[in-house]
């Protein structure tokens, strides 16, 4: 075997590959939001919510982006047990920045799920489904047309809710990373 080739297997061999969905919701379609049990309360993140919600699951951005995002109009919806926030719904308008090498552009009308997190005890009754769509009625009432999520191909339960809900996958990419470690650009898969 030529010495070129077996460099590559070798580097293909040191990679590790995962597949990025992003899914898309025509938001003039009909939304089927389940509802919230009677002592949960649904509302819309203020500043003051910023630390709880970035506290619930380690939120991937800090505080002062994410009060940033807000100004900018981005829109977050919260839901409440004991006047304590137990999920949420992140949404946001501008074009999005999802890698250093891959910025997500968005059209007029369309938005981009950034993230929806359901804290694990109330996991399974149907929060998110409510959660994901009344933010999607908001999101339309607000003149919006279309939404994006993305995620991991292996987030099952996700891709059940989002796909429960009306989105369809609209592009596979692939992220690899060589020596587990330097991330190459996305492939469309």
């Amino acid at each position: 075997m030529p010495f070129r080739e077996s460099i590559r297997q070798l580097a293909r061999k040191m990679q590790t590959c995962e597949e990025w969905l992003e899914l898309v919701r025509d938001l003039q379609e009909p939304i089927q939001a389940g509802r919230l049990p009677a002592e949960l309360h649904m509302r819309w993140a203020g500043k003051g919510d910023l630390m709880a919600i970035n506290a619930l699951q380690g939120f991937v951005k800090e505080t002062d982006f994410m009060e940033a995002s807000l100004r900018k109009g981005d829109r977050c919806l919260v839901v409440e047990h004991d006047e304590r926030i137990c999920a949420f719904a992140w949404v946001t308008f501008s074009d999005f920045s999802l890698a250093l090498w891959y910025t997500l552009k968005l059209p007029p009308g369309w938005s981009y799920l950034v993230y929806i997190f359901v804290h694990p005890r109330f996991a399974g009754r149907g929060m998110g489904s409510a959660l994901l769509g009344s933010l999607m009625k908001a999101v339309r009432e607000q003149g919006g047309s279309h939404m994006i999520a993305g995620m991991y191909s292996n987030w099952h339960a996700s891709f059940r809710m989002h796909t429960k809900l009306g989105f369809r996958v609209h592009r596979r990419l692939s992220q690899c990373r060589l020596l587990n470690i330097f991330p190459t650009p996305p492939k469309a898969v």
